[in-house]
C-alpha cells in the first residue's frame, strides 16, 4: 500500500511538472534527428539519445502503448521473426547474429517510436515539437554555413570538432566535377543525408495538417542549406516540395500578378546570372549526363538497387541485414525481408497516399534517396510522418509561446 501511495505521489509530481519533462523530451528528440550520422563504436548518438529518452518516459509515467498498437507492433516483429527462422533453415548463407542484431534494432525503434507518439499525442506537443526541430535545423544550418566558409577561406577557423565522430575526407564535401566547389554538409558524414534532413523538415514544415506556421524565414533558410549541399537528389527532392506546396487548383484559381512579383523575379534571375556556371556545374550538366546515361549513381539508384533481390530467395529474401548499403528502400526490404514486407511497404505507402498525398509523395520520393530502414534517420522519419501526416486541430504560429 506504502509503495502503490508512493508511487502514485511520484506520478502527480511528474503529471505537474510535465511541461518540463516535454521540453527535455523533445528538445533530446530535435537533437538526435541532427546527429543521426555520428558514431561512437557500433551505435549513433541518436540511438543514445533514444535510450535516454525511453528512460525518460519510464521515469515521467508516460511509458505505455496503446492495445491497438501492440497489435501492430506484433506483426511487424512476427513478419521479421518468421523471416529469420525461414532464413535460418533454409538458407546458408544466412547468419543468426546478424538477424538478431536487426530484430532487436527494430523492436527498440519501435517501442521508442510508439511511446514518443503517444507522448505527444497526450500532451498536445505537435507544435512545440515542430518548433523545437526547426530551432535545432537553423542551428545545423548555421554550423554548416560556418564550416562551408572556413573551408573557402583555406580553414582560417577550427571546425573539425564538428566532424570527430563522421568523417574528414576532402571527398565528402568537394564537388566531384568541380573539386574548388565546397559542398555544405554540417553535422552529417555526406551533403545529400544534410539535404535528406533538412527536406524531411521542410516537408513537415509545408505539409503537416495541424496547419502549423513556420515563418518564411526560416524555410528560407532550410532551403538555401540543401541548395549549398550539391547534391543532385536532395536539390531534386526540394524542387518537388515547392512544386506540391505552390501548384495546387485554390491557388492557381486565386493567384494573382501584383507589382512586388517583378522585384521576386528581378531578383530570381539576377540570382541565375550571378550563379550561372555554378548552376551549369552542380544541376545542369548532371541532368544531361543522366539523360545520356552517364550518370551511374542515379542509375544504381532507380535500377541497380533492384539487382541485389535473390530470385531463389524472393518470397523470404536474404534476411534482416544481409543487403549491403544500397539507396533505395524499397529494393532493400525486397531484398532483405522478402515479398511479404514488401507487400506490406507497398500498403504502407498507399495507405499514406490516401491520408496525406504530398506528405506521401515525398515519403516515396525520400525512400529512393536514402536507403537504410535500420538507420535511426528513417523511424525519426517514420514518428514524425505519423504525427504530422493527419489533424483537425485550429491553426497554430511558429511564435505562439512555448507551452
Amino acid at each position: 500500500m506504502e509503495k502503490a501511495s508512493l508511487m502514485n505521489k511520484w506520478l502527480q509530481l511528474n503529471e505537474k511538472n510535465h511541461q518540463k519533462w516535454s521540453t527535455v523530451i523533445l528538445f533530446l528528440l530535435s537533437i538526435s534527428f541532427a546527429v543521426t550520422d555520428w558514431m561512437f563504436g557500433i551505435f549513433t548518438f541518436t540511438e543514445f539519445f533514444l535510450m535516454f529518452i525511453g528512460i525518460c518516459l519510464l521515469i515521467s509515467g508516460n511509458y505505455y502503448i496503446k492495445n491497438k498498437q501492440m497489435k501492430w507492433i506484433m506483426l511487424i516483429l512476427g513478419v521479421i521473426i518468421a523471416n529469420i527462422l525461414l532464413n535460418y533453415f533454409n538458407n546458408e548463407q544466412f547468419e543468426l547474429k546478424v538477424g538478431i542484431a536487426g530484430l532487436i534494432k527494430v523492436t527498440f525503434y519501435v517501442l521508442i517510436a510508439m511511446e514518443l507518439y503517444n507522448y505527444v499525442e497526450k500532451y498536445t506537443l505537435e507544435e512545440k515539437l515542430l518548433k523545437l526541430i526547426n530551432i535545432i535545423a537553423i542551428v545545423v544550418c548555421i554550423i554548416g554555413l560556418y564550416i562551408t566558409f572556413s573551408l573557402y577561406s583555406g580553414d582560417i577557423l577550427p571546425y573539425e570538432f564538428f566532424w570527430k565522430f563522421t568523417r574528414l575526407d576532402a571527398s565528402s564535401y568537394r564537388f566531384n566535377e568541380n573539386e574548388s566547389l565546397i559542398r555544405t554538409r554540417s553535422l552529417f558524414s555526406e551533403p545529400s543525408y544534410l539535404g535528406y534532413y533538412l527536406n524531411i523538415i521542410l516537408g513537415m514544415n509545408f505539409f503537416n495538417k495541424l496547419e502549423i506556421k513556420i515563418p518564411t524565414i526560416i524555410n528560407a533558410i532550410l532551403t538555401l542549406t540543401v541548395i549549398l549541399t550539391f547534391s543532385y537528389s536532395s536539390i531534386a527532392v526540394l524542387f518537388i516540395i515547392y512544386v506540391l506546396q505552390f501548384l495546387n487548383i485554390k491557388q492557381i484559381k486565386t493567384f494573382k500578378w501584383t507589382k512586388i512579383m517583378w522585384v521576386y523575379l528581378g531578383i530570381f534571375l539576377g540570382i541565375i546570372f550571378l550563379f550561372k556556371n555554378l548552376i551549369y556545374e552542380t544541376v545542369i550538366r548532371r541532368t544531361i549526363d543522366i539523360l545520356n546515361g552517364q550518370d551511374f549513381s542515379t542509375i544504381f539508384r532507380i535500377i541497380r538497387s533492384w539487382s541485389y533481390v535473390n530470385k531463389e530467395h524472393i518470397f523470404m529474401g536474404n534476411g534482416i541485414g544481409h543487403t549491403p548499403n544500397i539507396w533505395n528502400i524499397y529494393a532493400y526490404i525486397l531484398s532483405d525481408l522478402g515479398l511479404i514486407a514488401f507487400v506490406l511497404c507497398c500498403l504502407f505507402s498507399t495507405y499514406l497516399l490516401l491520408k496525406n498525398f504530398k506528405m506521401a509523395i515525398l515519403f516515396i520520393i525520400l525512400n529512393f534517396q536514402k536507403g537504410g530502414y535500420l538507420s535511426s534517420a528513417f523511424w525519426i522519419y517514420l514518428l514524425l510522418l505519423f504525427i504530422y501526416i493527419s489533424s483537425n486541430r485550429e491553426k497554430t504560429h511558429f511564435f505562439k509561446k512555448i507551452q
